[in-house]
Order: structure tokens, then sequence, then C-alpha cells
């Protein structure tokens, strides 16, 4: 597996999908990437995870990095399963302290696979101390589409 440092401490850990030729009515002849990112800090951090059938590639890229155990928080940015079809079994793997999405994020996350007290909503404007990097979240509704 190879990771893709993107800066230091901030890795791409993702998953490739070399098969997939149509996503959501764009033709991917070359495949498509499922985007996730590792924050090396004091709160390490997962940002978003893959598809279902990727999570082996993800977890084998995080486990090249540290010890996927020792993730403190996962950020869920998107809802859709491109993006989050593994968080349970991330969830379940890492036993994070937290996993924050946005208001909407946790209504349609839970109705996808019911978490309920396991996610944590957080607004435009919050912000979350990582140690020494901070995120701060802002709500971004219909940024997923290059038509939106």
């Amino acid at each position: 597996m190879k990771i893709t440092k993107i800066k230091p401490d901030i890795y791409w850990v993702g998953g490739i999908d070399w098969n997939i030729r149509n996503f959501h009515g764009y033709s991917t002849n070359r495949g498509t990437t499922y985007n996730s990112y590792l924050i090396i800090d004091k709160k390490i951090t997962l940002i978003d995870t893959v598809k279902h059938y990727m999570f082996d590639e993800m977890l084998n890229r995080i486990k090249e990095i540290i010890d996927p155990k020792k993730i403190d928080y996962i950020i869920s940015n998107h809802a859709e399963m491109d993006h989050s079809g593994c968080l349970p079994d991330v969830i379940e793997l890492v036993k994070p302290e937290k996993v924050f999405a946005s208001k909407a994020g946790v209504a349609a996350l839970n109705k996808h696979f019911y978490l309920g007290e396991k996610l944590t909503s957080v607004k435009s404007g919050e912000s979350l101390d990582l140690g020494n990097d901070s995120i701060e979240f802002a709500e971004t509704k219909m940024l997923h589409w290059p038509d939106s």
C-alpha cells in the first residue's frame, strides 16, 4: 500500500477503486479514489472513511503510519457511502473518543447506521483542538458536486 504524505503529520490513507467506470453519471475510465485523511497530532484524527469494500486498503495504509487503535477522533464530512461506508467498522475497531459530523451529517449517518450516542454534532464556526493544530468546522451544503 502506498500512503501519500500531504504535509508533515497529514496523510492520505484512502482507497483506490481501479474498476469503477461510472460514478453518479460521471465517466471514470481510470477508476476513482475514496479519500480519507489521517492527522497525527496529540489527538490523532481520521477524516472520513471509504466505501465498505475499501476498508482493508484504508486500514493497511493507516497501519503504515500508526496503530489504528490510537485514533482519538473521527470526522465525517459526508454521509454518502463512498465517504462513510465502513464508518461502523472503523468505530468498532478504533473505539474513538468522539465521532464528529454536522447536525445534518449526524441525522444522515443515523439513518444509514443507527450510531446514536457515538456521534457528536458540530456547528459552523466551532473548532476542535488537536494539540498543535486545530480544525474549524464550516458547513458547506451541496458543495460535493461540480454543478452546485
